[in-house]
């Protein structure tokens, strides 16, 4: 090839690669000064990508260019710009709270503060809505967030109650991300041990149980020990079964406070119970033996599921009075779901005893309005014999009530109780004179007046 064709080709292929480059800094370009459809470099500016983000769902709402320079303008205490505003009107009328939070969050990201306090502003001049409420509490959180003290002054400072309550609700939330122990102390000095520094505190540790749960700990063992401590103890408990199996959250047990770790083992067995009942109950029971109320809870569950599983563990593991307080547990459980078929079969196979004296009752207190005749058989197995005779009286008089020719047939031969059958069947009467026979045969006839024409005594 000749040097002239070489020079003809070096040329030609410097040509295409400047054209590459500069194709390539024209789409630089572009996405560092964010080139809106009609939109200019000298409009947008250098933007982060917030603020980028930001301007894309206020054009998606207005569907115009975005005035950059006035929604970001921090120059005294200016209104909200009219594209802003339009943006949140038309975040307030859409229907889905999920894209409401994400639109605001997404406006949120790149306003500066003064535009966040106008917009808090311009949004308590709105007549209260579930929307409006929703994009007010996400601005105040924001606020909360950066700078508690400022914005926990202001919520306070509201004269309505309601939005007063909205607006401190949503401004320790936000603070509490951020700094935790000062919303914390900030409740604590200003309420006391008030009922509602209970709801402020259970809305910190909430919070902190989805986001830092080392610091929701913390704060735990600083709180007064008692029931308060227990209550917030679920809380954050709580927080962590949202996203950790029963399983996996037993290893937090040993973080909460030890006066708390009963009733937490009962909640998060309960829990457990949904899914694994049998192994919630055991681990209960072994660990925590003393935990009667959760063992109720779990057992309870556990018949919901699996009933027949159930009575044959509480029948099989317990005696006396722990396990009559859980069949009567149980067997509550069962008819309420079941009725009492299943409950009466499998009693038919179990006992005399006085443990399963409940149970009987709820089958008893089931089926009297339906067939007392069987009710009554039922009543009569129980071993308590005060019981059997109130249920004897109780299934009687239902019985009575319903079919009085058939009960007056049926009960003298069915009642067994002497306190049964003196309080529903008529006593045997024996019929004697109601007045004292007189002997007349020795009356004086003459010292019987006469009577005048009409069978009358004479008028004195």
């Amino acid at each position: 090839m000749k040097r002239k064709q070489l020079s003809a080709v070096a040329l030609g292929l410097a040509w295409m690669a400047s054209l590459g480059a500069v194709f390539i800094l024209g789409i630089l370009s572009a996405f560092a000064f964010h080139l809106a459809p009609g939109g200019g470099a000298d409009s947008q500016g250098d933007l982060t990508l917030d603020q980028r983000d930001m301007v894309l769902i206020i054009e998606r709402f207005t569907g115009e260019e975005v005035d950059v320079a006035e929604l970001l303008s921090v120059a005294g205490d200016e209104p909200v710009p009219p594209q802003l505003e339009q943006s949140l009107r038309a975040i307030m009328r859409e229907s889905d709270p999920d894209f409401r939070q994400m639109a605001t969050a997404r406006l949120l990201g790149g306003l500066p503060a003064r535009r966040v306090m106008a917009v808090i502003r311009f949004l308590q001049e709105i007549r209260q809505s579930p929307a409006r409420n929703q994009i007010l509490r996400e601005f105040l959180e924001s606020w909360g967030n950066s700078d508690g003290r400022s914005a926990i002054a202001f919520a306070t400072s509201l004269s309505a109650p309601r939005e007063r309550q909205l607006a401190t609700g949503a401004v320790l939330r936000g603070w509490s991300q951020a700094r935790p122990s000062d919303a914390w102390n900030w409740v604590i000095e200003r309420e006391g041990k008030t009922r509602r520094a209970e709801r402020w505190l259970e809305l910190i540790l909430s919070n902190l149980g989805r986001t830092d749960r080392g610091a929701a700990l913390a704060l735990l063992e600083k709180s007064p020990s008692g029931d308060f401590q227990t209550q917030m103890s679920l809380v954050v408990l709580e927080q962590i079964l949202r996203t950790e199996s029963p399983r996996e959250a037993l290893r937090w047990l040993g973080e909460l406070p030890e006066g708390s770790a009963g009733a937490a083992a009962g909640f998060l067995a309960q829990s457990w119970s949904v899914t694994e009942p049998a192994a919630a109950a055991e681990w209960l029971y072994k660990s925590f033996p003393s935990e009667l109320e959760g063992l109720e809870n779990v057992v309870r569950e556990w018949t919901y599921s699996y009933p027949e599983a159930a009575a044959d563990w509480v029948w099989d593991e317990f005696s006396g009075n722990l396990r009559r307080a859980l069949m009567d547990v149980l067997a509550d459980e069962w008819v309420a779901n079941d009725g009492p078929v299943p409950l009466a079969e499998w009693l038919n196979t179990h006992g005399p005893d006085p443990a399963l004296d409940g149970a009987i009752e709820s089958i008893v207190l089931m089926t009297a309005n339906l067939d007392p005749a069987t009710a009554l058989v039922w009543a009569q197995s129980i071993v308590d014999p005060d019981a059997r005779s109130m249920l004897e009286i109780m299934v009687g008089r239902q019985w009575i009530r319903m079919d009085p020719d058939s009960a007056a047939d049926s009960l003298p031969v069915l009642l067994e109780s002497e306190s049964a059958r003196a309080a529903l069947l008529e006593p045997e009467v024996s019929y004697e004179p109601a007045y004292e026979e007189v002997d007349d045969t020795r009356v004086d006839e003459s010292a019987v007046p006469f009577e005048d024409e009409e069978g009358l005594p004479p008028l004195q």
